[in-house]
Parts: C-alpha cells; structure tokens; sequence
C-alpha cells in the first residue's frame, strides 16, 4: 500500500473520541509549555466562547473556532503518532481533566481523555501517550489524569504537567465567577476545531517519514525537529525490538548529557555533528571516496548504514560516545598551553571547514587505543603536521572535502596516511592574500618559529598597531600577528607575552621595527615548511 494523505476537519469531541489514541514518539521533545503559552491557549479558548454566547442561533450554528493544525501518522487504525501538536493536544488533555471537576457526570468529556470499555464502562487508558524520553513524563502525565488527582494541589517543582494543571485550575475557577463552565465544555468539545492531517503508510517508518516531510513543509510555529531527533527514534525502535527501552532511555539520556556538559551553546548541533563523524567512518570502512548524501537519507536508506549493519542499539551508542569522547580529546587538546600537539590541532581548528578536523577525530576514534590523551603521541603530531600542510598548502577551498574523504577511507584501512602538498598553489609575496584562514596563517607564522610552543587562549592583533605603517588588507602575510594579550595589555605588562616573535619585536624600540623584516622572515619559515622551491 502506498502512502495515503487524508485531511477533515474535526471539533474536539470528534477527534478524541472512539477508539483513537495518540501517541507521542520518542523522539519528539519533551512537553514544555509554559505559563504563558497556557494562559494563552485559555484566553484565545475564553475569548472564543464570549463571542459564540453573543452570535443569533442561526449564526451558531455554523461557527466553529479553529485550534490549528495537527499531523498523525499511523500503519494502524485508530492508533497515531503526532508528529505536530504534541504541545496544544498535552495542554488541551490537562485542560479537559481540569473541566472534568465542574462536570462530573459528562460522559462525552469523560471519553476525551480516556477510553472505556463499551459495555462494562471501566476505564481502559488514557488516549494521549507519552514515549517521550524525559524519564517522568509518562507517570507524571498518568498521575495528573487520575481521577483522584487533586488539581488545587500548588507544584513544589518546574515540573510542566504540574505547574500547568495548578494554573488551569485556577483560570477555570477564576473563569467559573462569570460563566456557566458546562456550557463552556458543551462549546468546546462541539464548537472548537483541529484539521488534522493524517498520513498512512503501510508501516509505521514509511508513514513517519512522509508525516514529517509535511510537518517540515506546513509547520511555521513550533521549533521543527532535527535530524538528530528522528535518529533517537530509530535507535530506540531498534532497542524497542529487543525489549530495551528502559535501558536505551537511560543510555540516551547519558549521551545527551555528555553533549550539554562539553559546554556547546546549542547541543543539538553537536549531536548532529557526531552523527556526520560516524556517516564518515561507515563510509571510511566501506571505501567510499564520492559526494555525501544527506543524512537522513544515509541513516534510513543506505546499506551500509550502521543503523542496518549493527543490530543492537549498544553497539550504535558506544560508537556515538567513542566519537563524543574523541571529539572532547581533540578540543582539550587545542587548549593546552606549551603543547607541541596543540600547535597542530589549532591550526586545524582555524581552517576555513570542518573537514579536516572531522578527519583529526576519525584518527583519534580509530587510534583511540594507542592515543594517551595527556602524552605528545609522535605519531599523532607527525599526523596533524602533515594535515596542517596538505589544507594550507591548498588554501581555504570547499573542494578539500574530496581529499579528506580518501584520508578517512586510508585513516580506516591503515594505510599510508601521509596527505599530500599542493605545492603549486603557495605564493607568499608582501600581497600574499590568505583569505579566509588568515588567522591560520598568521598562526602558523609564529609556530614555525622553532622554539615556540602552543598558547592558548590566543587571539590576533594588527601589525600596523605595532609598526609605523599605513593600514592594510588584514589577510594579508605579516598584518596580522597572534597574541596572548590584548594591544592595551601588551603596553602595560611585555613579560606577560607569550609568542616569542611577539616579544622579540618589542624589545626593538617601535620606531625601528619594519614589516618588510617580519614579511621576510614568514616568509622564509613558509617556503622551508611547505618546502617550496623558487
């Protein structure tokens, strides 16, 4: 059966009423509705109702208030995945369990937020599932729906299903002073609208892919999920197979962790990072040299991807931490200060990609045995320094991909790892514009001086600050040079310098210095490194 697309307007009683249930995935976000987007949801709700009370009968009968939007998939009837509008359909339920207490005996309200037993009436669960994976989630919502649930009960914690339910309760209490709360309720389940969309495929992963496909397209509200999401999902219907998802969940919720303690601003960013870095390897392992796929496509679709080849989800997250731990080695190792290795590993931080420090981690991830992370490893530095050649060597150039791509395929089968120099392409005369990795070059400048050792932190000051010349395009050889201090500090306090080139330039009295001298001697050390021969 091929993917079918259906779309029909339905008010509330309609859409949560039979045998439906809603199901959030894991890997949607958790709920996270705040007071302000409750109280708005309820005001829009209240205003909504004000205006219907004051319409003529005939005019009633036609009215409708629309909640918007909301996307499902399934391979089952009756049972749906929501893929947009987990937020208004959570906060919605609280809100009915909330009008529940004026209306006790309505039946219609009853079967909104559970099914029953048609003949027995026993109550059977809940219609809206969680399988979020916030470890509480699911019981906390289960408590707040229990009848016996006291809603007046005030949160101790940020909790959202607690916070949320205590100020609904009070909204409908504060609401209950000027209007009659069952006719309220009559209006919302007849009169308040969703257009849910649903999308059926013939299994649950080909109705999920074209549900998202349309969430991406319609969605213009809410943050959209990430790829690094739906992999989460992948993962844990792999461990869902083999009855491990308590176990998936805690191991998940450690590698999340350990992406928010690295200190990235946005950890969802280093998670999709990982997830490139491993496409890498898999592709490394298999001899692949040619253009990347997208990685969704790669993950889902590919043979050799490692969600197919690896049948257990463990062996997927001890790689996913082998590359997060690698990741954690290179960047503390570009912080060390005296280091010869952290020469290497910042100059390959400052170029203008991220593929040839992609590349320095698959070495690490794939020498992480043999690799002491506190120790100048010679192999590791012989590495990096031929890395650090072959991309400057060619200049800031997206086309370097294709040379680190046959690095990470020679990186995964053990071979010749020596990258190669581009020694047509270097030019270093005073109008030398380095473009986008100046800063790399004017690193590397102070680096080839013999007896220097890495800085950090470090950050870049302009020679015309320094020497009596007329300003100049920064990116070009000798106008940028590298500093542990600011030029202010650099004027109070000489001894505190850390680059050596630095300091031996302010010994000389500022009117002598020349930058046609120091232009000279980068270039010298540039010509012997790249071995360049004129």
């Amino acid at each position: 059966m091929s993917v079918q697309l259906t779309a029909e307007q339905k008010n509330i009683l309609n859409l949560l009423s039979a045998k439906s249930i809603y199901t959030i995935p894991p890997y949607q976000r958790p709920y996270s509705w705040g007071e302000d987007e409750c109280e708005a949801l309820f005001v829009d709700l209240e205003n909504a109702y004000d205006h219907y009370r004051h319409l003529e009968p005939n005019d009633k009968k036609d009215y409708c208030y629309f909640l918007g939007n909301i996307i499902l998939s399934t391979s089952n009837r009756d049972e749906y995945e929501v893929i947009d509008g987990q937020q208004r359909l959570t906060t919605l339920t609280i809100l009915l369990k909330v009008l529940l207490g004026y209306d006790k005996e309505n039946d219609d309200l009853k079967t909104t937020i559970w099914l029953f037993d048609p003949r027995s009436k026993e109550q059977l669960k809940q219609r809206l599932l969680l399988q979020t994976l916030m470890s509480t989630a699911k019981e906390d919502l289960e408590k707040i729906l229990n009848p016996d649930y006291n809603e007046d009960e005030k949160p101790k914690s940020d909790n959202p299903f607690y916070k949320n339910i205590y100020l609904l309760k009070q909204k409908v209490e504060e609401f209950s002073k000027h209007y009659i709360v069952p006719d309220f309720i009559d209006f919302l389940l007849e009169y308040v609208v969703f257009l849910p969309i649903y999308v059926q495929g013939h299994t649950s992963a080909q109705a999920r892919e074209q549900a998202l496909k349309i969430f991406e397209t319609v969605n213009n509200r809410g943050k959209p999920l990430d790829d690094s999401d739906i992999f989460k999902s992948t993962l844990y219907y792999k461990a869902n197979r083999n009855k491990k998802e308590d176990e998936f969940i805690n191991d998940w919720n450690d590698f999340e962790e350990k992406c928010i303690n690295m200190g990235e601003s946005n950890d969802s960013k280093l998670k999709l990072r990982v997830f490139r870095i491993y496409s890498y390897i898999c592709r490394g392992e298999n001899g692949i040299k040619s253009v990347e796929k997208g990685l969704r496509e790669f993950y889902e679709k590919d043979d050799i991807s490692p969600f197919k080849t690896k049948k257990d989800y463990k062996e997927n997250l001890d790689d996913l931490n082998k590359i997060l731990e690698s990741i954690e080695i290179f960047e503390n190792i570009c912080e060390q200060d005296g280091s010869e290795l952290a020469k290497w590993f910042q100059l390959i931080d400052l170029y203008s990609n991220m593929y040839p420090k992609d590349t320095t981690i698959i070495y690490l991830y794939k020498n992480y045995k043999l690799i002491n992370k506190n120790s100048e490893d010679p192999m590791l530095i012989n590495f990096a320094k031929n890395l650090v050649k072959s991309i400057y060597s060619k200049g800031a150039t997206a086309t370097i991909k294709f040379d680190m791509y046959a690095l990470m395929v020679d990186i995964m089968y053990n071979k010749d790892i020596t990258p190669k120099i581009y020694k047509d392409n270097l030019s270093f005369d005073s109008s030398s514009n380095f473009g986008a990795i100046y800063k790399g070059f004017s690193l590397l400048g102070s680096y080839l001086n013999k007896e220097q050792k890495s800085v950090f932190p470090y950050q870049f000051i302009k020679a015309k600050d320094l020497m009596k010349i007329a300003d100049s395009q920064h990116n070009c050889i000798g106008n940028t040079i590298p500093s542990n201090l600011t030029f202010r500090k650099i004027s109070l306090n000489k001894e505190d310098i850390k680059f050596l080139d630095l300091k031996d330039m302010l010994k000389e009295n500022k009117n002598k210095l020349k930058i046609d001298d120091w232009i000279n001697t980068l270039k010298t050390r540039y010509k012997e490194f790249f071995e360049v021969n004129e």
